[in-house]
């Protein structure tokens, strides 16, 4: 298989564009691990449990475009997953199982 010219190039800007995702990703974590400040500690544990919770919000107001009952369906997705993280403790299967219930929700309810 032979790449043309454009197809090289989407190929190479998509490997830049997640080499630059991943690695500010990562320039954190080698620079910060040593830091003492109990601050910034905090901070960095209770940073991504805030985002997750924006997103999530956003997530549901998002759903009105597809969905009439949308705050219903959502919130009831949402609490599923909390319910499923806290009994089994996996934030990728409670996900997994919060999106299936919102399916199940969605087309059954």
């Amino acid at each position: 298989m032979s790449l043309d010219k454009y197809q090289a190039y989407i190929l190479t800007a998509i490997i830049l564009m997640s080499f630059v995702t991943y690695s500010t990703r990562l320039v954190p974590f080698i620079f910060l691990k040593n830091i003492k400040n109990s601050l910034i500690k905090q901070t960095g544990i209770h940073l991504p449990v805030c985002f997750m919770a924006i997103l999530t919000i956003h997530s549901i107001d998002a759903l009105k475009e597809f969905d009439p009952n949308y705050i219903v369906n959502g919130w009831i997705a949402c609490l599923a997953s909390i319910f499923f993280y806290c009994t089994i403790r996996s934030v990728l299967l409670s996900m997994i199982l919060g999106t299936a219930v919102y399916f199940l929700v969605l087309n059954y309810i």
